[in-house]
Formats: C-alpha cells, sequence, structure tokens
C-alpha cells in the first residue's frame, strides 16, 4: 500500500502543479518559482526516505479542483487504512472548506470524514456529522443511515438505533431482522428488573421477526423467571419451526420446565420423538440419557447410551459413557476419556455462517462481521 501512496503522490501533485499553471497562466512567472521548488523539495524526502515529510509537502501542492478532488479522497481512504486517520480527518476538512467544491464532492467529503470520526473514536462528532446529512437531504444515501445505525449499535444506544433501522426498511428488505434483534437487547436490560417491560420489548421483537429464536428463548426465561412454565414451554415450542438447528439452545430450558411440572415422562418421550427428526444431535440424545437415568433408573440410561454409540458415535457420548457409574470395562486406559476430553475443547462449537468467525459461546451479534442471528452450533466439530 505504502509503494501506491508514493506513487500516486508525486504524479497528482505534479497534476495539481500543472491544473494549476494551466489556470494561472498569467502569472506563470509566479507559479514556477512557488510551485516547482517545493515539489522537487517533496521528492528529495522521498528519495531521503522520509515519506512523512514528502507526504505533507505533496498534499499542499495539490489545488483542490474537478481535476484532483477525486485524488484527495483516494490519499485519504489511504490513510484511513494505514490507521493515520488525523490525516484523513485533515484532507477531508479541506475538502469541506472549499467553496467551489460541487454538492455531491461535499456529500461525500461529509461522509468520508463522518467515518474518520468513528475510527478515531470521536463518536460523538461522527453521530452529529451523520445526522447533519440525514436532516439536510431528504433523500441521503442509505449507507450514510447504515453508519449511524453501526454507530448507535457500537454505543448500545438501542432506541436510537431503533428509530433509524425503521426508516430504512423500504430500502432494505433484510432490516426488520435487526430490527427485533435490537428489541432482543432492549429485553435483556430489562431481565433482572422489570419482567413486564422486558415482555413488551419481546412482543415487539416477534412484530418484525416471527422467526427470531432469540425472542422465543429470552420470552421463555422471562416466563420462568415467575414460574409460569406452561408459558414458557409454548414459547419455546416455536423454535423448532424458526430455526431447528438452535433448538439445542432450548434443551436445558425445556429440562427445566418439565421437571417443575413433574412431567419427565413425558419430556422423555418428546425427546425420542426428536431424535428420529433429527439424528446428527448429539445434545439430544446425551440429554435424553438424563431423562432417563431420572425416570428409569442408570442401568437403563447406560444400556440406551451404549445402543446409541454403536448407531451414531460421537466424543462426547463416548466421554459420557466413561464417566457413567456403570461403566465396567477397566482395561481401557484412563488416557482415553482425557483423550477426548482434550478433543472436544480444540474445535470452535460455534461458526458464523456470514464471514466464518468461530467461537466458544452463542453469540447473536457477530463480534466479527457485525451481522445478526448468523451464528449457529458447527456440526462438524469434534464436539459432535
Amino acid at each position: 500500500m505504502m509503494e501506491w501512496l508514493f506513487l500516486l503522490l508525486p504524479i497528482a501533485a505534479l497534476s495539481g502543479w500543472l491544473s494549476a499553471r494551466k489556470k494561472y497562466l498569467s502569472h506563470e512567472d509566479k507559479n514556477q518559482t512557488q510551485w516547482a521548488p517545493e515539489y522537487f523539495k517533496g521528492l528529495n524526502y522521498l528519495l531521503n526516505e522520509q515519506p512523512d515529510k514528502a507526504i505533507d509537502v505533496f498534499i499542499r501542492l495539490l489545488e483542490v479542483n474537478s481535476e484532483t478532488v477525486e485524488t484527495h479522497f483516494a490519499l485519504a481512504s489511504l490513510f484511513r487504512r494505514r490507521g493515520e486517520t488525523e490525516r484523513a480527518i485533515r484532507l477531508h476538512q479541506n475538502l469541506i472548506a472549499r467553496p467551489t467544491l460541487t454538492i455531491a464532492h461535499r456529500e461525500h467529503a461529509l461522509i468520508e470524514l463522518g467515518i474518520d470520526y468513528t475510527r478515531a473514536g470521536l463518536l460523538d462528532r461522527a453521530e452529529q456529522l451523520f445526522c447533519e446529512i440525514i436532516d439536510t437531504n431528504t433523500q441521503a444515501p442509505t449507507q450514510v443511515y447504515r453508519y449511524l445505525l453501526n454507530l448507535y449499535q457500537l454505543q448500545k444506544q438501542w432506541h436510537k438505533a431503533i428509530d433509524i433501522a425503521t426508516k430504512m426498511q423500504a430500502h432494505d428488505s433484510q432490516i426488520h431482522i435487526e430490527i427485533a434483534q435490537m428489541y432482543c437487547e432492549l429485553a435483556e436490560t430489562q431481565q433482572d428488573t422489570t419482567q413486564d417491560i422486558g415482555l413488551s420489548y419481546l412482543k415487539k421483537a416477534s412484530q418484525y421477526d416471527v422467526n427470531c429464536v432469540r425472542h422465543s428463548l429470552l420470552e421463555a426465561h422471562a416466563h420462568i423467571a415467575k414460574q409460569q412454565y406452561r408459558k414458557a414451554l409454548a414459547a419455546l415450542s416455536r423454535i423448532e419451526k424458526q430455526d431447528a438447528s438452535l433448538l439445542t439452545e432450548a434443551l436445558p430450558l425445556f429440562f427445566q420446565c418439565h421437571q417443575a411440572l413433574s412431567q419427565l415422562p413425558q419430556f422423555r418421550d418428546w425427546l425420542y420423538t426428536l431424535i428420529q427428526r433429527y439424528p446428527q444431535m448429539t445434545e439430544v440424545q446425551l440429554l435424553l440419557v438424563d431423562v432417563i437415568e431420572s425416570v428409569q433408573g442408570a442401568a437403563a440410561a447406560y444400556d440406551y447410551l451404549r445402543q446409541q454409540l454403536e448407531q451414531t458415535p460421537s466424543l462426547v457420548g463416548l466421554d459420557k459413557l466413561l464417566t457413567s457409574s456403570h461403566y465396567k470395562l477397566e482395561q481401557l486406559p484412563t488416557i482415553i476419556q482425557q483423550l477426548t476430553a482434550q478433543l472436544m475443547t480444540q474445535a470452535p462449537q460455534y461458526l458464523c455462517q456470514h464471514c466464518g468467525f468461530s467461537g466458544r459461546t452463542l453469540h447473536w451479534h457477530c463480534p466479527s462481521c457485525q451481522q445478526w442471528g448468523t451464528i449457529r452450533l458447527n456440526r462438524y466439530s469434534s464436539t459432535s
């Protein structure tokens, strides 16, 4: 990137000098004495491996006009990518200060300056700038709304984020998914305080995205906190239709509710049917082992687990078998259990389907690509 920058700057500076020379032809002698020495001074800095000084000289030589404005944008973008946000800010501010700048170029410069402020951590300035663009232009580019939305999400200002997101619905067919997730964020903030307010936020979330699994899980948690286990089960029962791949996240809550209602036998029967529909879900099999042990005893649970391992072997199943109190094959060394435990901790358990981010916990908002609801259980990890 630096090689391109060094190549671009002298050429752009020379272009700006020639443009200025042409524009002010009546003052040709004056221009030659003022501009030419500066240009060669910049080249001298470049040859002496003083790039910072060379950059400053070439920027001063660039006159802002219709021929060089795109060069300013390109240079500022390069600075920002290198992490030199202060220089990018100066370049964009210099552009905005020019009275001859076209309306389109001025708006572009304002947007880029807002991005600079965001990268520099000057979030209040970035917010003010993006809001100014939206307020002064009823047809502001969609990207401005997106930048402002990302800014509010970064600061966890969910009410402001939702307000901006609702204005994007006409241009973004998937924004309703984000709005639902942000209402879920608001609901989570109320989990330890006012459950009713949290449920009202969850109701709004479901209005925007009926397939929001997070909404169903949070609603179940809220009902369980109020010991309303049947309502919690009703919320959990929606998850299979919403996204069956996330059904495993609800299994502990299913177990908690059925146990509180003294309905473990019914829960056991439901798990049997669930395994028939999703035989690859090892988590269902392991939970069924625990339920069978609670209902029928440890021996029955051990026999079922052994049969399942013969049909669908898995490391977590083997690990559970080795820790069973009915395990009798003492000739196998203890290292087998240690090895299986080690393998289970190596592979990522969750993967983002959008960018490939991996981790050991479920994130509703991907820390890498900032997409909502794209992280799923990794079926190809060693835990599966």
